[in-house]
């Protein structure tokens, strides 16, 4: 589906005629979110079989790419929508970025010059890392071509049918158990929990390239602004912004999450961010502290990412100090 026709698609789904203008209605998809789909999907999927969401992967289109800046909320802004309306409004040059600037990461000469590095990591015994945490990886060749281009890692990869994992797991033994520099991790994991991951340990990124963008299309209509209770009620159910929460949760503070949709942010910022996505004071600011949403030109795609803040002092009446939380 291009931009266009996804466009289409969360208008008619957000359409107010009185037919569609219910919470609850939703355009036929499949269950996107439970493991029993997954797991019919990849049941006759063989260990070298790819499927990569939105037919782009690290080597064709992400290591290097342009795009355009759609929208760019930081400190000093109050409105989500109004950074968006003024950047609407403006002309929006053509940029050229790369994967590590993205991610703000190293890229290195060789995988060996990786390898080394990671070492230095793991002698150093400190919290300090470079993971990065793939999320609903599916049979995608991602994590791998992270590696191969000389990215530090380690790659973590969830997903969560246990099937998956174990044709991954035979794809990828050498770097599982073939190698003495084990640099890729493959994990069943729900990403709405991510159970398996230590809050603040993802010292690189997360990178999600299809999860958010299918559950988005499976949850129909999001409530409207101004029904803040309904909406509370979406957000507390809401399988998406569990996935955020989490990820917010695992990343290190001043670390990036990425992932790309073909919605545009009046629709994914609310479904990311819920009832709080115009709430600076109270709701993103303190948990996010940059978001960006680009429009990638030859890949007919968006690209979203969310900077974690770092942890807010707190002042402490016995002690008269400030501390951190």
């Amino acid at each position: 589906m291009s931009l266009r026709g996804r466009k289409f698609f969360d208008v008619l789904q957000h359409h107010p005629s009185s037919l569609l203008n219910a919470s609850r209605f939703r355009l036929p998809c499949p269950p996107y979110h439970t493991a029993e789909y997954w797991e019919r999907i990849y049941k006759d999927t063989d260990a070298e079989d790819v499927l990569e969401w939105g037919g782009f992967d690290l080597h064709n289109g992400l290591l290097q790419f342009r795009y355009e800046t759609l929208l760019h909320y930081g400190s000093g802004v109050d409105r989500l929508l109004e950074i968006q309306q003024q950047q609407n409004d403006q002309d929006r040059g053509v940029m050229t970025s790369t994967f590590a600037e993205c991610m703000g990461l190293s890229q290195y000469s060789t995988p060996e010059d990786a390898i080394a590095r990671y070492t230095e990591h793991q002698q150093m015994n400190h919290n300090r890392n470079e993971s990065i945490l793939i999320l609903g990886c599916g049979n995608s060749k991602v994590g791998e071509q992270i590696l191969m281009n000389s990215f530090v890692g380690p790659i973590l990869q969830i997903d969560i049918s246990s099937k998956i994992i174990q044709l991954m797991s035979q794809r990828y033994e050498k770097y599982m158990s073939g190698t003495s520099v084990k640099r890729m991790e493959l994990i069943v994991d729900d990403a709405r929990k991510l159970t398996a991951i230590c809050p603040d340990s993802v010292g690189g990124g997360v990178v999600d390239k299809g999860l958010i963008d299918v559950l988005h299309c499976s949850m129909g209509m999001i409530p409207s602004t101004t029904d803040t209770t309904m909406e509370k009620d979406e957000d507390d159910n809401n399988p998406i912004q569990q996935i955020v929460d989490s990820v917010h949760r695992v990343l290190q503070p001043s670390r990036p999450f990425i992932f790309f949709s073909r919605s545009e942010p009046e629709y994914m910022l609310r479904r990311t961010l819920g009832a709080d996505h115009l709430n600076i004071n109270n709701g993103i600011q303190k948990k996010w502290k940059d978001i960006q949403v680009h429009k990638m030109v030859d890949l007919d795609v968006l690209l979203y990412r969310f900077v974690k803040a770092e942890p807010t002092p707190a002042y402490d009446n016995k002690t008269k100090k400030r501390r951190r939380t």
